[in-house]
């Protein structure tokens, strides 16, 4: 039994593969810079639009693909808590698109979606960060207290610039990521 709909097309499996190779391939252009990343957005994005099992999928198999050939090396402890933690982009984000594409009568409010998306970003960023800190700890044998404040606040602050990356893609990237997903997948009328 499939957790996909049955009714995909062509083009629509399509953009789905390409998006979870973007993913994949700009993770790996930007691991020089320390937990600034464009998957979480991505992942977000392809399931506010096509909903939570389509976006899961990707961000499954984008965390998957990308953990198993980390440069940075590779636990499987952390694999799977980074795989499994970053569902929770995909959940809110089908979750957040199915439930903003009902009419509300009321003008739309670029600013104001924006912003939504921005905390929306650091919210989920947070829980993420949270979640693979404490399997870091478990990992390797360190007090998690230690693992999420050295995670946070101790340099380079990789929970820091995750955070604010992650609240300035959203931000910046969620409206225009969504029309061209959907004027792609709708054509020129759209």
């Amino acid at each position: 039994m499939s957790v996909l709909p049955s009714r995909l097309t062509v083009k629509e499996i399509c953009l789905i593969i390409v998006l979870a190779a973007l993913c994949v391939g700009s993770s790996y252009a930007l691991i020089g810079l320390p937990n600034v990343n464009v998957m979480d957005l991505i992942v977000f994005v392809t399931s506010y639009v096509f909903g939570v099992p389509i976006g899961v999928t990707t961000g499954v198999l984008a965390r998957a693909v990308f953990g198993s050939i980390n440069p940075l090396g590779f636990n499987l402890l952390i694999w799977v808590s980074t795989v499994l933690g970053g569902t929770v982009f995909g959940v809110v984000g089908g979750i957040l698109g199915r439930m903003t594409s009902e009419p509300t009568g009321k003008p739309f409010n670029l600013f104001r979606f924006n912003l939504e998306m921005g905390l929306w970003g650091l919210v989920l960023t947070i829980l993420y960060d949270l979640f693979t800190n404490i399997a870091f700890a478990v990992a390797f044998k360190v007090p998690i207290a230690a693992a999420i404040v050295s995670g946070w606040l101790l340099p380079p602050w990789f929970g820091i610039l995750h955070a604010a990356s992650n609240v300035l893609l959203f931000f910046f990237a969620v409206y225009p990521l969504t029309n061209a997903i959907r004027t792609f997948r709708g054509g020129e009328n759209a």
